[in-house]
């Protein structure tokens, strides 16, 4: 049996890409890095006649020059080469071919005829593209900047393989169509694309096996014009519930995980063959991209955020201290460090916390002298309503604890939130609130961000 099959990729042994590790990145002199091959052919296993030695399988491999315009076919040692691991099971635009496989499913004889009539039916005038497509389109390379020394990314698009319709077929051997190992139709796709290097269009055939169907995305979405909506919603602000690539649990409580995000759309990007939506999360607030392959839960600012503090309600300021800062409830914070650094983070709350300086003067200044009180315990929890704070302890009975709003101007006390920030993957955080420059209630952040 066959070490290797048609339409299956390899790298020259030099090629950095290991098994499923296509993500590196290359440095250094990147022309080096050979293209992506794509099997066409394959001669089967001999052995020297003298000595009896395994020469190996000759492999005849496809890769695509983007500077020559040009498709290269040539024949390389399988002991020269290693395979990489690249699936597209679950792709929802790239398709792998199986003209038998279509037939069986349509439940049709397999004969020339059908095959023809399938041909016509499903695959002309349809994208198709070389199978190393998408370990090409992921090819980075990095080199270090004169200024700082940090690594600056940009794209290695040597032998990206171009996008090409379906203008025709034919049989390899008009008189032996099908294979007799295999019994699959020995079809070739007779293909177009533009030429970027001869500025023309380019014609040739290929077997349908090192190809891979495109989807359009008009062919995704039935019955919604996915990319009208998206522009509808950069124009209106509208902000789209998002799943995030890497999960994280809440420190304190393992069970709790956030798998979602919100982000604002700013931009539609094509792709080589697909489209993104380019958007700004608001956890990290970063820019990412997603491919437009599903259609997003979209929602309106109204449904994701509450009431903002500080704003001005019937004539007077409602202050950042005016919010309640619900235990175990999501809010949108602007906050200003000791070092005058401002952030916007997400933050769920564990619990508020008084921090006092001095407990004799605090207790001098809110007539707590019944208090037996430890003079080593100098962090209290406090609640807020009707414009009174109450304040309690674990482990100890705090008498006439409620007390004036004016506690929040106290230069004796700090009152904190601590809570899980979600900006730091759900670490433990505490905000003094005094530095809260702005804050925003988030309706229902149990249902927007955790599993």
């Amino acid at each position: 049996m066959s070490e290797f099959k048609i339409g299956e990729i390899v790298v020259f042994k030099s090629h950095p890409y290991i098994d499923k590790h296509t993500n590196i990145k290359i440095a250094a002199y990147s022309d080096y890095t050979s293209p992506i091959l794509v099997i066409k052919q394959i001669k089967e296993k001999s052995h020297d006649k003298f000595t009896g030695k395994d020469i190996a399988q000759e492999l005849n491999c496809y890769y695509y020059s983007s500077r020559d315009g040009k498709f290269t076919e040539r024949w390389i040692s399988s002991n020269l080469v290693k395979k990489i691991f690249f699936s597209v099971l679950d792709h929802k635009i790239l398709n792998d071919i199986d003209l038998k496989k279509d037939l069986e499913n349509s439940d049709k004889e397999l004969s020339a005829r059908n095959y023809e009539n399938l041909l016509k039916a499903s695959y002309l005038n349809k994208m198709v593209v070389l199978k190393s497509v998408d370990v090409e389109l992921g090819k980075k390379k990095v080199n270090r900047t004169k200024d700082n020394g940090e690594l600056v990314e940009t794209n290695h698009l040597e032998f990206l393989p171009p996008i090409m319709t379906i203008i025709g077929y034919k049989y390899t051997d008009e008189k032996h169509k099908f294979c007799e190992k295999t019994g699959l139709p020995l079809i070739e796709f007779k293909c177009k694309w533009y030429n970027s290097n001869s500025k023309t269009f380019s014609e040739l055939l290929f077997p349908y096996n090192v190809l891979y169907t495109v989807k359009e995305i008009q062919d995704l979405f039935l019955h919604k014009d996915l990319l009208s909506d998206i522009n509808e919603s950069i124009e209106k602000n509208i902000i789209y519930n998002l799943h995030i690539n890497k999960s994280f649990e809440l420190e304190g409580d393992k069970e709790i995980k956030i798998t979602k995000t919100i982000g604002y759309p700013v931009a539609i990007v094509h792709k080589h063959y697909f489209y993104q939506m380019n958007y700004v999360d608001h956890i990290t607030q970063n820019k990412f991209t997603i491919t437009i392959d599903q259609d997003f839960d979209k929602k309106f600012e109204n449904e994701v955020f509450g009431t903002k503090y500080p704003n001005y309600q019937r004539g007077y300021k409602v202050k950042v201290s005016d919010c309640k800062f619900n235990i175990g409830s999501y809010y949108s914070i602007v906050y200003k460090d000791t070092f005058g650094n401002v952030t916007r983070r997400i933050v769920k709350i564990l619990d508020l916390l008084i921090y006092i300086k001095n407990l004799d003067a605090f207790i001098d200044s809110y007539d707590l002298s019944t208090w037996n009180y430890d003079k080593n315990y100098n962090l209290l929890n406090f609640s807020y309503a009707n414009n009174l704070v109450t304040i309690s302890s674990d482990n100890t009975t705090i008498p006439f604890n409620r007390l004036p709003k004016s506690i929040f101007s106290d230069d004796n006390v700090e009152m904190i939130l601590k809570t899980n920030c979600l900006l730091r993957r759900g670490r433990y955080r505490n905000f003094n609130i005094n530095r809260i420059l702005e804050v925003t209630e988030i309706i229902e952040g149990q249902e927007i961000f955790q599993e």
